[in-house]
């Protein structure tokens, strides 16, 4: 069961209006009016803290579809997931529908995604949306707190909810920045599954430097070295790491075109492997061997790396504006989506240069 409620985005009015749809009335059919925002709260879905759980979709074409995951953050230990300290991940929604920029701009007629239609998925379980268990936490005190690493139970809602209005796409984006990315990754072997008709695409913003023993203690953690499907690249528990993700992918779904884009040095990733255990003074080694070693076992796996230290760039005008060796990265995904001969980018900043400046959210 689900509560609804639809939000018109009015154009030039900051305002939207709202209606809600109990569980129990027949659902509205849903419009393909790319300005309206429609909020789904699937029933038994939470945040880290009980609290509910939704997330939003975007009418558009009928055969083309987005699936979206939204980064803030992770933990993985006590002293990570205590709201009360200071907590490394997004522990609370908003109540706004998403910000039309970036990729989100369904204005751009330049934007590769602009007739989709988009689920976006909201994170607030401190688990790149996989996780898959409950955990106590003791503070140093003694205190404890009980947190949900849930993300697997709301993702799957959402991909249910999409089985149940009959959405059979012939081309399927599953697409995510910074914690997202490796959501994204990781969910790409299902979403590849329900819809297996489709051609996937799996598009990744700013998770690819992880590479740290301790990404493999966060999976653990989270409960989702237990809940793996049978796949040559999760033979060995102990190996699996965020880029084992787009191997699996590819072992399942060999047809896929995968990416990722990155800054070179972002900040963010780095404080980030400080935090699992693996400190570096630049984010380049560390992604440079990931990408590789992904390559290796995903052909189809390609990357575009720009220059500098900030984080994510797709849901930000810049996604417009920035050129690597003279290639647009608009341009660059528009190749990867058409299917088109892509090839990999790398600039370190000495070749190309940002001309719109982008946010800088949490990993």
């Amino acid at each position: 069961m689900y509560l609804v409620r639809i939000r018109l985005l009015l154009v030039f009015v900051a305002a939207f209006a709202a209606r809600c749809v109990g569980a129990a009335d027949v659902i509205p059919t849903l419009s393909a009016d790319r300005s309206e925002w429609v909020e789904v709260a699937p029933e038994g879905t939470q945040c880290w803290d009980g609290s509910p759980w939704h997330f939003w979709y975007r009418g558009g074409s009928t055969d083309k579809l987005v699936v979206w995951f939204e980064g803030g953050g992770a933990c993985w230990n006590a002293a990570l997931c205590d709201v009360t300290g200071q907590p490394t991940f997004q522990s609370t929604l908003t109540a706004q529908p998403p910000a039309a920029n970036g990729l989100f701009d369904q204005r751009r007629l330049n934007n590769p995604l602009h007739d989709f239609s988009v689920v976006l998925l909201p994170y607030c379980t401190g688990d790149a949306h996989i996780g898959r268990r409950t955990v106590d936490y003791q503070r140093p005190d003694g205190t404890r707190y009980r947190f949900a690493h849930e993300g697997s139970r709301n993702t799957l809602a959402a991909l249910d909810w999409l089985r149940s209005r009959g959405f059979d796409p012939k081309t399927l984006v599953v697409g995510g920045e910074s914690a997202g990315a490796i959501g994204a990754a990781f969910w790409a072997t299902e979403i590849g599954n329900r819809w297996p008709q489709a051609q996937l695409i799996a598009l990744g913003d700013s998770a690819g430097g992880y590479r740290s023993v301790g990404a493999n203690t966060a999976l653990r953690q989270w409960g989702v070295l237990d809940a793996l499907p049978d796949l040559p690249a999760y033979h060995d528990h102990d190996r699996v790491f965020f880029e084992s993700f787009y191997i699996a992918a590819a072992q399942q779904h060999p047809g896929a075109r995968m990416a990722q884009v990155n800054f070179a040095d972002d900040a963010v990733q780095r404080r980030f492997m400080s935090l699992l255990g693996t400190p570096v003074k630049k984010l380049t080694k560390p992604l440079t061997c990931n990408l590789n070693e992904v390559r290796i076992d995903a052909p189809g796996f390609h990357s575009y790396i720009y220059p500098g230290a900030r984080h994510t760039m797709l849901r930000t005008a810049a996604v417009y504006t920035t050129r690597c060796e003279g290639h647009s990265l608009v341009d660059w995904i528009d190749d990867l989506i058409a299917g088109r001969p892509l090839e990999n980018r790398w600039c370190d900043g000495t070749t190309s240069a940002l001309v719109s400046p982008a946010r800088t959210p949490a990993l």
